[in-house]
């Protein structure tokens, strides 16, 4: 007996650590679930609400297009080359001093330790060249496996707003500031993981559209038989389907690729407290899509005298302007290049423009544009519209008036410091300069300055001549 009352006693004590370690796991455990529902806020309760209401019926407008009308298909020639030095009276070209490339940032070493607790997960993944570990808890990966509906997307919306993911908009926000993305590479980059923790589209999308707006973006969802994505932009976006609500288009941006389309869909009237912010998509070169360079071999000639050319560029850049939306034109003439393409591409010009006059510089640069790249409409080389941002121009075979155009916008302003204005005709672009002294030929009077044509797509042209299938149409004036 008194050997059993023993080995009773020693089984007691030996479960004494074991129902000690399981009390201590249910007070984690009430607590993490009481924690969970910190997260949820007084907005997400409110937020949740709208979305349980009856969702309204709205109508996606189709995709507006900036300029319905053709391109010529063959670029049009001057009448004879004119290359001899124009009469006009500028001074001298100032060219800029010389500057070394900027170095891109770097890529963030991985998680940081004080933004992950014990035990969490990370999603990896590869963004534009940078390699990528975002922390998050397990409770995030909710997945979304019910037909699309009021009620099914606010159940969502609670799941994942209960669990703790504060930590991870963080990370991601200061991951975006690190890499210098403007708000369109930062959406981009909130897909990306979303993409890396969910398995279907539908769960992509909504986690997603939470993270956006929990970031501060203007971002909401809507529904057919499919979820899609929508946001508001700073900018007119054109290509892309969209409806107004409350004074606001909602574009259905192609984060994820997929297109939306023309219909009814529907939609809540109501909007978190946390999301106002629309996309801005300045600045696209900011971030440096990491990579390696490439080299773009170009020639021209002037006066008799032939040019050669070589010009750096990231060629990761060409995914990431790929993934853009089609943008109201000051934006491509905004953009500029990034810093080892500008250097290398201003540095081989400056000999070719240094001494020279104004009106002699500008026809040297009309020329290396006019001549040293293949034409082709954006019908014939990508089956759609594609304005083409200065750096894609430079990657590409091919391109048309309005990618010309902004890089010799470009080319001008930053080389010799002169003001230029976007011409823009039906069916094509073309450009004009103010110059610092008199210059004959075409031009035309914007806020209080004289402009003279500068058409880059114009083969051969000299300032001042205009196509003559444009003769006396006034263009649209714009600046940049």
């Amino acid at each position: 007996m008194k050997t059993l009352l023993t080995a009773v006693a020693a089984l007691v004590l030996a479960s004494a650590p074991v129902q000690a370690a399981q009390d201590e796991y249910q007070q984690w455990l009430q607590q993490t679930r009481n924690d969970f529902q910190a997260y949820l806020d007084e907005n997400d309760k409110a937020f949740i609400g709208f979305l349980k209401q009856r969702w309204q019926s709205v109508d996606l407008n189709p995709a507006q297009q900036r300029d319905p009308e053709p391109k010529p298909e063959e670029p049009p020639q001057a009448p004879q080359p004119q290359d001899k030095p124009q009469p006009g009276d500028t001074p001298v070209v100032t060219l800029p001093q010389d500057t070394q490339p900027q170095q891109p940032p770097q890529p963030p070493p991985g998680p940081r330790p004080e933004a992950v607790k014990p035990g969490a997960l990370t999603a990896d993944f590869d963004f534009y060249g940078y390699p990528l570990s975002v922390p998050y808890a397990h409770e995030m990966k909710v997945g979304f496996v019910s037909r699309p509906g009021s009620q099914a997307i606010a159940a969502y919306w609670k799941n994942i707003a209960s669990a703790p993911h504060q930590q991870t908009v963080d990370y991601l926000k200061r991951t975006a500031a690190e890499l210098q993305l403007n708000d369109w590479g930062t959406a981009q980059l909130f897909e990306a993981f979303a993409a890396t923790l969910q398995r279907n589209d539908a769960s992509r999308t909504l986690t997603t559209w939470f993270l956006l707006v929990k970031a501060g973006y203007d971002a909401r969802v809507a529904y057919n038989n499919r979820i899609f994505l929508l946001m508001t932009s700073d900018q007119p976006i054109f290509g892309v389907t969209y409806f107004r609500l409350d004074n606001k288009r909602y574009y259905a941006v192609r984060l994820d690729g997929k297109q939306m389309k023309p219909g009814k869909v529907f939609t809540y009237q109501g909007q978190h407290d946390s999301g106002a912010r629309p996309l801005d998509f300045s600045d696209p070169v900011r971030f440096a899509a990491r990579g390696s360079d490439e080299t773009r071999q170009l020639s021209f000639r002037y006066q008799g005298q032939a040019y050669e050319l070589a010009v750096r560029y990231p060629a990761r850049y060409v995914d990431y302007f790929r993934s853009y939306p089609q943008l109201s034109l000051p934006n491509y003439f905004r953009a500029g290049l990034p810093a080892v393409t500008a250097h290398s591409l201003l540095q081989q010009l400056k000999p070719v423009v240094a001494g020279q006059t104004e009106t002699e510089a500008v026809n040297r640069l009309l020329r290396f544009v006019q001549t040293a790249f293949g034409y082709e409409t954006d019908e014939d080389q990508f089956h759609e519209e594609n304005y083409l941002f200065p750096l894609e121009t430079l990657h590409y075979r091919n391109s048309d008036c309005e990618d010309r155009a902004a890089l010799f916008a470009w080319l001008t302003e930053s080389l010799l410091g002169l003001d230029v204005v976007i011409l823009s005709y039906p069916g094509h672009v073309a450009t004009a300069v103010a110059f610092s002294g008199g210059v004959g030929g075409d031009h035309w009077a914007f806020n209080g300055k004289q402009y003279v044509v500068a058409d880059p797509t114009y083969i051969n042209a000299d300032v001042g001549m205009t196509i003559p299938r444009y003769a006396g149409v006034t263009p649209d004036i714009s600046a940049f």
